[in-house]
């Protein structure tokens, strides 16, 4: 049965290709890693279509439009019961990341067109994929939990092995980056084994249709080291935890801008394009599902933590020397709003209004934050493929050392330029949507670090502006005048991503139809709360 649904395959074409990639001659063997991806994206699309055509809407956990469900680990040890199930599906949450990351994978594929040891390359890549695909589409605790810490062996290898040789603490910054990496997710992941064991054994069961229905959420309080708290609280923050880390939040962030700087350019662009967002929406389908009065009782922290991370990763942008880390560190900002739509979707709010209104404005906060994973995913991958670009032809992402080589790169140049209007929110293109949804619903229910996150809207002009200015435009430096522009197979991720930023933030309205339907129950168990 389960080989006969396109969910299981989605995840399966991935570890196919990757395993076809290893036994086959490498000028096939990057054919065949583009046909895996661009077959395992194909797949993605074709659910997208089949769930549309049954014209009922995109559901939620309660009414999914399309899974497979089967028994996988059931045994017992003692009196205790241990029961995982193959359990995956999708709704309109979880189906726009699951596209994203076919969409990036394939690009991805085609940009590490040229790598060294590329099949060993390609064939991670994919294993990535299928690991993130599984993060996304899990719908059982455990079996999630399982997909998420899969996808950290391949992404572990790719930095380790094809990343930056500079030295960085004594070490390669590849392997103390890929060190770093591994060690805070593995700190994270020890605190959601402990949440995810805490309500499997609680509720007998890691089915989330049933652990997420009201009657089944968790009561009552627990004891930990003497201190008495709710067991939602409880349970929140232990998952919480994991998700943290890979949003990055404040103050965990510090290993995504080594991460990214000593990356591969292909590897940076799924990094920022869907390895960030598994923190986020793990935030929205487990922390506030699952423990929705924990959720409203973190959300003043919340939005605070949300403020910081919105303005202090805008304003170390400002300082940064290195297109890349910059780029990194603006990442911790965007997220950062995602962090804000989310707790004023759970939140009591201090806000200057109140009344009538207040739960579409919740709801609105929450989608602006799901549109914001999607629309920050394809616009800082687009800007990780332009700085690859440059960096490749070079071998150098310093910006103090270029000056107008948008003379000798035209086409990269305006695309650059594009990326960073569609990052700083530029009416039309898809940032805009997402900030102005998440700023305008949240600034009802928290009015204050609202009022103060908008800032920081100043602040990304000023950055993005300032180093476009300084690598591609004023007085040019003749020690780049033998730089060419970018080639016709570095330039298709490149219109991909752009042609998707401006469909999205000319016509965001197909996006939001596809998400609404899964995050107003949400929104709604949520406000339920007294």
């Amino acid at each position: 049965m389960i080989f006969q649904n396109l969910l299981t395959w989605i995840i399966l074409l991935p570890v196919i290709g990757a395993l076809v990639v290893y036994v086959l001659p490498t000028k096939w063997a990057r054919w065949a890693a583009l046909g895996a991806s661009a077959l395992t994206f194909a797949f993605t699309l074709v659910v997208f279509f089949i769930i549309q055509a049954k014209g009922t809407g995109f559901g939620d956990l309660q009414h999914l439009p399309y899974a497979v469900q089967a028994n996988w680990i059931n045994f017992n040890i003692g009196s205790t019961n241990l029961k995982i199930d193959y359990f995956l599906g999708v709704d309109g949450l979880s189906l726009p990341m699951v596209v994203l990351n076919g969409l990036l994978t394939m690009l991805a594929v085609i940009g590490g067109w040229e790598k060294k040891d590329v099949k060993n390359y390609l064939a991670l890549l994919l294993f990535l994929e299928a690991g993130v695909m599984g993060v996304f589409m899990a719908l059982d605790i455990l079996f999630f939990f399982l997909f998420w810490e899969v996808e950290l062996a391949p992404m572990f290898l790719l930095i380790g092995i094809w990343g930056s040789d500079a030295i960085k603490h004594g070490v390669p910054g590849r392997i103390y980056s890929a060190w770093k990496f591994l060690l805070y997710t593995f700190f994270g992941s020890v605190f959601m084994l402990a949440g995810f064991l805490f309500v499997y054994f609680t509720r007998h069961t890691g089915d989330m249709t049933m652990l997420s229905q009201t009657g089944n959420l968790l009561t009552g309080n627990a004891t930990v080291l003497g201190i008495t708290v709710s067991a939602q609280l409880l349970a929140f923050l232990l998952v919480f935890m994991a998700f943290a880390v890979k949003i990055p939040m404040f103050p965990f962030h510090t290993w995504l801008p080594d991460a990214h700087t000593d990356a591969p350019t292909e590897v940076s662009v799924l990094l920022a394009g869907v390895l960030l967002k598994m923190g986020a929406y793990g935030l929205i389908r487990f922390c506030l599902t699952l423990f929705p009065s924990g959720a409203h009782d973190f959300a003043g922290w919340l939005a605070v933590i949300a403020v910081i991370n919105i303005i202090y990763g805008a304003a170390i942008c400002l300082v940064q020397k290195d297109m890349k880390k910059l780029i990194a560190y603006s990442s911790v900002s965007h997220m950062g709003i995602i962090l804000l739509g989310v707790a004023a979707a759970v939140g009591a709010g201090n806000g200057i209004f109140q009344g009538a209104g207040d739960q579409t404005f919740r709801d609105a906060a929450l989608i602006g934050a799901t549109l914001q994973m999607f629309s920050h995913g394809i616009i800082t991958g687009l800007l990780f493929f332009c700085v690859g670009v440059i960096y490749d032809k070079a071998h150098t992402r310093e910006i103090e050392v270029f000056g107008g080589v948008a003379k000798r790169m035209p086409m990269l140049g305006t695309l650059f330029t594009f990326a960073a209007m569609a990052s700083l929110g530029l009416p039309g293109l898809a940032g805009f949507v997402a900030e102005y949804m998440v700023f305008t619903s949240s600034f009802r229910i928290w009015t204050i670090p609202t009022a103060v996150a908008v800032f920081t809207m100043i602040l990304t002009a000023a950055y993005l502006l300032w180093m476009i200015k300084r690598v591609f435009f004023g007085p040019f430096n003749a020690k780049w005048n033998w730089l060419p522009d970018a080639s016709p197979r570095e330039l298709i991720p490149l219109f991909a991503l752009a042609g998707l930023i401006v469909f999205v933030g000319v016509y965001p309205t197909p996006l939001i139809d596809v998400i609404t339907s899964s995050l107003h129950p949400i929104v709604q168990a949520v406000a339920s709360i007294k």
